[in-house]
């Protein structure tokens, strides 16, 4: 999927195929942690970024979606205030091997919703 270096606090959009239809994901490294969702917003299904591997966050390093200011938890995907609050983001298992980060094979063919 992409090597650990490319992989930040700011986040990391990647492009994945499933078949003919590209599925984007978006991988962020918070506390130490890797934690990669589908980029699509529970509230209109729009991307979370307002260009390429470009998020923005709230002071407290909270995600907020570009389009209509919903604010995700990093740690678990839920929204916490904004028009879909208690949703949740789609997580998408990881493992690292190496110096590079793999999505799960069964996971890697889903589609965003």
């Amino acid at each position: 999927m992409c090597k650990i270096e490319e992989i930040d606090e700011n986040g990391k959009e990647i492009r994945l195929m499933a078949g003919q239809v590209p599925s984007y994901v978006v991988v962020f490294l918070h506390a130490g942690k890797i934690h990669a969702y589908f980029n699509a917003c529970p509230h209109q299904g729009r991307p979370l970024n307002w260009g390429p591997d470009q998020f923005l966050f709230s002071p407290e390093r909270h995600l907020v979606c570009a389009q209509h200011g919903a604010t995700f938890l990093l740690e678990s995907g839920e929204c916490i205030s904004g028009p879909c609050r208690g949703a949740r983001l789609r997580r998408l298992m990881v493992r690292l091997e190496g110096d590079s980060v793999w999505l799960d094979q069964e996971l890697a063919a889903e589609r965003t919703p």
